[in-house]
């Protein structure tokens, strides 16, 4: 299983970043416009319920962590076009997860990446007893 989840976790999804900076290379030097099919992972599409999961994560995870401010709305629509463009893009029609089972999973995302990168306030550090100076090393 292992093997499928590391072959199958980008599906045969086109390498965004490479596909765009093609894209911009060819319209300014007026040549043809790159082939998407050359900018594609070679699969396979995952064909598990777990490789496609896995899938969902690692797109949404990693789209999230290099936003500059992930606030619940942002990551909750980040999320929500990771898993829309998968679906679009046929990623999942190989494994047996319904809609209602990938709208669940994107729920959970949301909610666990919302966990993972919220804002902490910081603490002001202790001070000391005799009220000079804080704490080093104070709550935080």
């Amino acid at each position: 299983m292992l093997h499928e989840f590391i072959s199958a976790h980008h599906g045969t999804m086109v390498v965004q970043y490479f596909y765009h900076a093609a894209t911009q290379q060819r319209k300014n030097g007026q040549e043809r416009l790159p082939d998407e099919t050359e900018f594609r992972y070679p699969g396979p599409k995952p064909r598990s319920k777990e490789a496609a999961i896995l899938m969902l994560a690692d797109a949404s995870e990693s789209s999230v962590r290099s936003m500059p401010d992930p606030t619940p709305t942002r990551i909750e629509n980040q999320v929500h076009k990771m898993v829309t463009a998968r679906l679009a893009d046929g990623q999942l029609e190989d494994c047996d997860l319904t809609l209602h089972q990938v709208h669940l999973i994107e729920e959970s995302l949301v909610k666990s990446l919302y966990g993972f990168y919220h804002a902490r306030i910081a603490y002001p550090k202790p001070i000391e007893a005799d009220g000079d100076k804080p704490v080093e090393g104070g709550q935080g």
